[in-house]
């Protein structure tokens, strides 16, 4: 984001509310770590090579 005008530079974001942060909070360390993993595996299976390239770009802003 441009701080000088706020306006969004490529990438994304998204918004979570303050209880959301406190239900995760809760989780253990090890229920935190299993979540990113599967998140992690179910992207690297559920995306082709270009797709995942694709979104890479899109995470660095650069589309």
């Amino acid at each position: 984001m441009d701080e000088s005008n706020k306006k969004m530079i490529g990438g994304f974001s998204y918004h979570v509310t303050d209880e959301q942060v406190e239900e995760y909070s809760k989780l253990p360390p090890e229920e935190r770590l299993r979540w990113l993993e599967e998140a992690q595996e179910f992207m690297f299976t559920a995306l082709s090579k270009e797709k995942w390239e694709l979104l890479q770009k899109f995470r660095r802003g650069d589309i």
